[in-house]
């Protein structure tokens, strides 16, 4: 434990240094899976398009894991305005209002999770840096937890990735009714989850990590037909 802040304590789950592959024991919830690295620039597409001319079977999803990410639960009520701007100030986003998420250009990610409740993803180099940053911009109540070590971030990208999802979830995932952008708290098979639509064809999963095991078996099951690609993100 360590003091910060007003002298509120704040969990040393990780050490901080600049490269988080110096984070001695910090590993990914499906570390022990042993996934191939994820090639550069790779997707899909060029899965898709290297098989095709190979003459071998084609693959039309691919379900990654992300690598490991700094993860804070806001929240808030009466001090709801002054941490919109002091997440303003620290990170150039602001609370988004029902269902909405918002993204920056250096990695951060805000989503809506409850009427007083949003979860925040960051590069894991800077989680405790903006811990700390928000407390001290923030007078009123309000509460922030670092839960990094309790959620796997999952991508699953690809034309088939819908198909994919629609086996696992009873949520409307047309894309009339889930935009880029738009998060849900639902049911995926039967672990709870948070789905965000990031892009076309591409979505991410935050799951708990007692869950992670279970879900990315039933997804790699759910994507058997479609040649599900299962890869581990190097960056």
């Amino acid at each position: 434990m360590s003091n910060s802040v007003s002298d509120v304590a704040v969990m040393d789950q990780f050490a901080v240094s600049r490269q988080a592959s110096d984070m001695v024991g910090a590993k990914t919830p499906l570390a022990h899976v042993g996934l191939p690295a994820r090639a550069k620039k790779s997707s899909v597409s060029g899965i898709v398009d290297s098989k095709s001319a190979a003459g071998k079977a084609v693959s039309t999803v691919m379900l990654e894991e992300a690598r490991l990410t700094g993860i804070l639960t806001l929240r808030a009520t009466t001090s709801r305005d002054e941490l919109s701007n002091a997440l303003q100030s620290v990170v150039e986003l602001q609370l988004p209002e029902r269902l909405q998420s918002q993204t920056s250009a250096k990695g951060h990610c805000i989503r809506w999770m409850s009427p007083d409740e949003w979860l925040l993803t960051c590069p894991i180099e800077e989680v405790f840096s903006i811990e700390q940053k928000l407390r001290a911009a923030v007078n009123g109540y309000m509460a922030i937890v670092n839960v990094s070590g309790g959620y796997c971030r999952l991508t699953l990208s690809g034309v088939d990735s819908v198909n994919v999802l629609g086996k696992s979830t009873s949520y409307n995932i047309n894309p009339e009714n889930f935009p880029p952008g738009k998060v849900v708290n639902t049911v995926m098979a039967k672990a709870q989850a948070t789905l965000m639509m990031l892009d076309e064809e591409r979505y991410e999963i935050l799951v708990r990590r007692s869950f992670a095991d279970y879900l990315w078996l039933w997804l790699q099951r759910a994507g058997k037909e479609y040649g599900l690609q299962a890869v581990s993100a190097t960056t």
